[in-house]
């Protein structure tokens, strides 16, 4: 006969004062972990806020570079991104803008915008048949260029782009400090609905990470590379293979010893609002699906992590169900209450990395619930070796390479 679990089985353990102490340290240790992650984030992620846009600037060097943007669809954060993208201050830049047929609704839209523009061209790349259609969109713009420009640089069009962009990562380039620069966005929330503001959430700690060199990866909605460097070190052979373009480059970057600079104010930002709960859990459990199939053991590694994020409010749960069942003593309830002070308290501290004001409500309970979703999906990229993006399906192995695509 199976044996029925009930709260007081369920609560039992909590009257060990080894999972009080599991407790104590798990609490700590994720409380001072977000404390390290924001102190060592916060002067990048506030860069460019501190730093608008104040003019065209001319650089010592200025090299040539071309931009290439893969883009699928028609809606207005394509057209806010793309027209963004479109007037950058960089002299001489050159434009490829790539759709992937007649199909799309992109298509009509670029042209529609490059008409007449002598700087810009537009290119049909077709289905991508062994990597993701984004790779096959790049290596098709990259292959129409005749005169090989110096550096290339690589752009999303679904979010805003400062004029200076193009000038903010070549910079690190051109002075030799790095061969190759990278940026990132910001979630810019245009209310206080959870999923929207999780997206925040999420982005705004995984530009914090952006800031420690050690762990810094390039980011596909903005990121510079020299020509040079990019044909030395096979770049197209691996996105030719790849389901993605950014998370690709990780395990090449570290076996070639290639420094990225992260620059601040290479800052896209990304309006939201009225996200569904859907997208952003799909949205979540994708980014961790690249690190799962590009980089398995980061991705194991963050296991630690996972338990920090749900084992305090997990076992606290259980002590406090215990003190309701009289299986625990009331140690829980204070210890509790202190714990989620100290964790709303850690997230009013990362409300202030926030690009507008958020009240103080919704910030909290997003804050809140933001660790749930994380572990969730997280939990979800263990039974899956298949990959959705923009309606095409694929078949991914380890190393991030295609091995099918299943729907297109």
């Amino acid at each position: 006969m199976a044996r029925r679990v009930s709260a007081d089985s369920l609560s039992e353990p909590c009257k060990d004062s080894n999972v009080k102490t599991l407790f104590v340290l798990s609490a700590l240790g994720e409380i001072l972990a977000l404390l390290a992650l924001y102190f060592t984030g916060r002067t990048h992620v506030l860069g460019s806020l501190r730093r608008p846009y104040a003019g065209a600037r001319r650089l010592p060097k200025e090299p040539s570079a071309a931009m290439i943007v893969p883009l699928t669809g028609d809606t207005p954060a394509v057209r806010g991104g793309l027209n963004s993208l479109l007037r950058q201050d960089y002299p001489g830049l050159r434009y490829v803008l790539v759709t992937r047929d007649e199909s799309d609704p992109a298509t009509a839209l670029v042209r529609s915008l490059i008409q007449g523009r002598e700087d810009a061209t537009h290119v049909l790349s077709g289905p991508a048949l062994t990597c993701g259609q984004k790779n096959h969109g790049l290596l098709a713009g990259l292959a129409t260029l005749e005169d090989k420009p110096e550096i290339y640089i690589f752009c999303d069009s679904s979010h805003v782009a400062r004029p200076d962009l193009v000038r903010q990562l070549i910079a690190p380039i051109a002075s030799g400090k790095a061969p190759m620069s990278g940026g990132y966005h910001r979630v810019v929330p245009l209310d206080g609905k959870i999923p929207t503001l999780g997206m925040l959430n999420v982005v705004m700690v995984l530009h914090c990470l952006q800031s420690i060199k050690v762990i810094t990866q390039p980011w596909g909605g903005a990121m510079a590379v020299a020509r040079e460097v990019f044909e030395e070190h096979g770049v197209a052979a691996v996105w030719a293979t790849n389901i993605v373009d950014d998370f690709s480059l990780g395990p090449l970057l570290a076996k070639r010893r290639i420094r990225i600079c992260a620059v601040p104010d290479a800052c896209l930002e990304t309006p939201l609002k009225n996200v569904p709960l859907a997208l952003w859990e799909d949205w979540l459990t994708r980014q961790l699906l690249y690190l799962k199939f590009c980089t398995p053991e980061m991705w194991i590694g963050a296991l630690p992590v996972v338990w920090l994020l749900i084992g305090p409010p997990l076992l606290a749960a259980l002590g406090v169900l215990g003190v309701l069942t009289g299986n625990a003593d009331g140690w829980w309830i204070g210890a509790t209450l202190v714990y989620l002070v100290a964790f709303a308290m850690v997230g009013l501290t990362f409300r202030t990395l926030a690009p507008r004001p958020v009240r103080f409500w919704d910030w909290t309970r997003c804050f809140m619930v933001s660790p749930f979703m994380t572990v969730w999906c997280y939990l979800r990229t263990w039974t899956t070796f298949t990959m959705r993006w923009r309606g095409i399906a694929y078949k991914v192995t380890w190393g991030g390479r295609v091995v099918e695509v299943l729907k297109s």
